[in-house]
């Protein structure tokens, strides 16, 4: 009996031990159909991720691929933050350039797709802001420090620590680089150019740049030199340097958080204007360029909720019955505001009842405004008055004579007829997670994440539809012209204290 019960036992073990055996071999053979089925599935969606426009697609909605470009980057570790646009002066293309979170900045000829150069600015632990440009500088902000390059080429010009934290990228004209810090402060260091004159004279190594540090005690100071004139616009590229004579900056107090990048808007004969918009509201502040000592708020306009998107500006010559121009704003609350761009009257307000949170954005003397609900209206730039309206849409992207160009929330380009409103076409474009809001031109700029960049033109539009022009920003003064700044207004408040960051890690 007892042979008989080990026996039993032994058989049963027999069959446990098949039956697990039996069971490896289906999760294994399950494990393998299932990555089998999977594995192509993955691969389709790394290719739809960087997938290709054809022409034959584009041409199906009036269309045209003019260029696509590759940037080079790590995708596993790497990814596209910002793109900015510059319309071309003198010998310089209009450029597109695209920044990663790595601090590397791409210019594109935004005509061809070619790379012009490209250039790691900064620490690439830290923060990188978007891009600041003028005719040929570009300014970056990254962790505390602010670069300047020479456009044409991106050499490293000119660098300094800041004393804070910067809120958003930089803003440059041709006297000063503004940089905007979370206290509410902004920051104007003046930058002078000065021209290398000897044929084949050794540019400024980047290494050796930096801010001269003042005399010591009983050293005389070095003789000033007076400053070479600039080349025109028009003339062909001249290598140059900046002066690194250290200059305390001039500072301008804003009240609240400054929300967004700040915006040159014009210069007349005795100031330069910009605007931002903090938390409190929008600041009109200029700097006058004949003294050089004196940065201020000239206008505050105070709205019933913050505003988070950029403020847009209109140059005089699309707003005849305003010689300044006009700034656009707009408040989480759904309100519009349009001021003058150095008087601050206000020329209209109009109420949406919904929130906005995308810019507005001025072309041809109209407005189109993008709400969070979903709405797309165009209203006159001089008036407010409402022409159309249209639902299902999430962003602004770019217009022509004819067509308005919007992502709908499904990712997809709709274009839409300018006159009415009305639907015309539309374009799968969901994979496309970057799309450009390009308020310079007509055309579509579209990138993914892992750097693919494609550009769509209207077939027929050969060349593109400029709505800005650098040259534009200079204009004769009008109001300001005779305008005397006044004593600025005692602040209510003191901006908060900032502990300076140090050089390893500001954002420790």
């Amino acid at each position: 009996m007892a042979e008989s019960g080990t026996s039993l036992h032994f058989l049963f073990k027999l069959s446990e031990i098949r039956q697990y055996g039996l069971m490896k071999q289906s999760i294994l053979a399950t494990a393998l159909v299932g990555w089998f089925l999977l594995a192509p599935c993955a691969d389709e969606a790394s290719a739809s991720s960087n997938r290709l426009i054809t022409q034959q697609d584009a041409a199906r909605h009036g269309l045209t691929r003019a260029w696509f470009a590759q940037v080079p980057l790590d995708p596993g570790r790497s990814r596209v933050t910002h793109m900015r646009l510059f319309e071309g002066t003198g010998q310089l293309p209009d450029t597109l350039f695209v920044q990663t979170d790595q601090a590397v900045v791409h210019a594109l000829d935004a005509e061809t797709g070619q790379t012009l150069w490209s250039r790691t600015v900064g620490n690439r632990a830290h923060p990188t802001l978007p891009v600041g440009i003028n005719r040929e500088l570009v300014g970056v902000a990254n962790g505390g420090r602010v670069y300047l390059l020479d456009r044409a080429n991106g050499r490293l010009l000119w660098e300094r620590r800041i004393k804070g934290v910067p809120a958003n990228g930089v803003v440059l004209t041709d006297q000063f680089v503004f940089v905007p810090l979370v206290s509410g402060l902004v920051l104007a260091y003046p930058i002078e150019k000065q021209t290398i004159e000897e044929e084949g004279a050794a540019l400024p190594d980047a290494a050796d740049l930096g801010p001269k540090k003042p005399a010591e005690e009983g050293e005389a100071p070095a003789e000033p030199k007076p400053p070479a004139p600039q080349a025109a616009a028009d003339e062909p590229y001249r290598p140059f340097a900046l002066k690194q004579d250290f200059i305390d900056p001039l500072t301008c107090v804003s009240f609240g958080r400054i929300t967004t990048q700040p915006v040159f808007t014009l210069e007349d004969k005795k100031n330069q204007y910009l605007v931002w918009a903090t938390t409190r509201g929008l600041f009109i502040t200029y700097v006058d360029l004949q003294r050089q000592s004196e940065f201020a708020v000239r206008y505050q306009l105070r709205t019933r909720s913050e505003i988070v998107t950029q403020p847009t500006y209109l140059p005089p010559a699309a707003s005849d019955d305003n010689p300044e121009g006009l700034i656009f704003a707009a408040s989480r609350a759904g309100e519009i505001h349009a001021v003058s761009a150095t008087e601050g009257a206000q020329a209209w307000r109009y109420a949406i009842g919904q929130p906005i949170t995308e810019p507005i954005v001025p072309i041809r003397g109209r407005v189109y405004v993008v709400t969070e609900l979903g709405a797309c209206l165009c209203l006159d730039a001089l008036t407010g008055q409402e022409y159309w309206s249209a639902q299902g849409t999430s962003q602004f992207i770019a217009a022509s004579q004819k067509r308005i160009y919007v992502a709908d929330r499904d990712g997809q380009i709709r274009s839409l007829d300018a006159e009415s409103g009305a639907t015309v076409d539309g374009l799968y474009a969901a994979d496309m997670t970057i799309k450009f809001r390009n308020l310079m031109s007509d055309r579509i700029y579209l990138a993914t994440s892992s750097g693919l960049v494609q550009c769509l033109r209207e077939t027929e539009q050969l060349e593109p539809i400029r709505y800005r022009k650098a040259a534009a920003t200079s204009v004769e003064a009008a109001a300001g012209e005779n305008f005397v700044p006044a004593e600025p207004a005692k602040p209510e408040e003191k901006p908060a204290d900032q502990t300076e960051p140090s050089d390893e890690n500001p954002f420790s």
